[in-house]
């Protein structure tokens, strides 16, 4: 199967804006560091490929290929965040590590002779991400961002005939994330948080199979993220423990060509789920 454009969903983590906008707001020349982390407990939802024989209208042999939804299993992810802020410019460096596996019981599997042999199937995904990303407070409660993202995923595959895991395909991505981020109070010091990001990138996916060449596309990326932060505490400098809880949600939509069937068709892998993030402001 071949990829020909993608939106592949990256995130970019803008928490020091989020979770304290005061901080990464002021014209203060004073600089504050943040170090903190996010829990993200999500689940995933992606799609396995997979090839059958058959015959034409007229009798003849043919190939047809089919794409099966499936959900992964629900995971936590712990992303840790460094950021640092002078005035209205900020800054942020996050790295995170996703895993699932996604299985299904039946999966056609070509043999020798043409067959389809009929088993259980599981994927083993494994997606590590980092990014750097600055930005600028344009008002109080609003700031705009840029950042640069990097991206490798690698897919496994194991049989229920043969239940070693055999590698599948690795996908690189690179791109740049434009993004936005707004903090607005909701009564008292508990705000309003929202974050998005969208931007262009570059993929090349590598399969394991020396028969599928390697080929490179181009995509693009977005993401979204809302919820509620709270200073725990803090002192008259500023410095303190801010809190958050939120729903995050992120895609990877693939316009791919299937060379069995000559067809485009839509892919989607979807991660979403609940996020909690604390972060110390020095």
């Amino acid at each position: 199967m071949k990829i020909k454009n993608a939106v592949i969903a990256l995130p970019v983590f803008l928490g020091i804006l989020g979770c304290s906008a005061a901080q990464a707001q002021t014209t203060s020349p004073t600089a504050r560091f943040t170090i903190g982390a996010k829990a993200w407990h999500a689940e995933w939802l992606s799609y396995m490929p997979s090839v059958y024989s058959g015959i034409n209208p007229d009798g003849s042999p043919a190939l047809g290929d089919s794409v099966n939804a499936v959900e992964g299993t629900t995971r936590t992810s712990i992303l840790p965040q460094l950021g640092v802020s002078y005035g209205k410019f900020f800054a942020s460096v996050n790295h995170g590590e996703f895993k699932s596996d996604f299985r299904v019981n039946s999966s056609s599997v070509l043999t020798p002779t043409g067959q389809n042999l009929i088993t259980s199937r599981t994927d083993h995904f494994k997606r590590r991400e980092s990014d750097i990303t600055v930005g600028y407070a344009v008002t109080p409660e609003i700031g705009l961002a840029i950042g640069y993202k990097d991206a490798t995923e690698t897919r496994e595959t194991s049989l229920g005939i043969a239940p070693g895991r055999v590698p599948f395909v690795e996908t690189k991505a690179k791109g740049v994330i434009l993004g936005a981020v707004g903090s607005f109070a909701v009564h008292d010091k508990l705000r309003l948080y929202v974050q998005a990001g969208y931007g262009p990138a570059r993929l090349k996916l590598r399969f394991a199979d020396p028969a599928m060449a390697s080929s490179k596309t181009d995509g693009s990326y977005v993401i979204g993220e809302i919820g509620l932060s709270y200073p725990i505490f803090s002192n008259a400098n500023g410095a303190g423990l801010n809190a958050a809880l939120g729903y995050r949600t992120q895609t990877v939509k693939t316009d791919g060509y299937a060379d069995t069937a000559q067809q485009t068709r839509d892919l989607r892998d979807v991660r979403e789920g609940i996020v909690l993030a604390l972060n110390f402001v020095l």
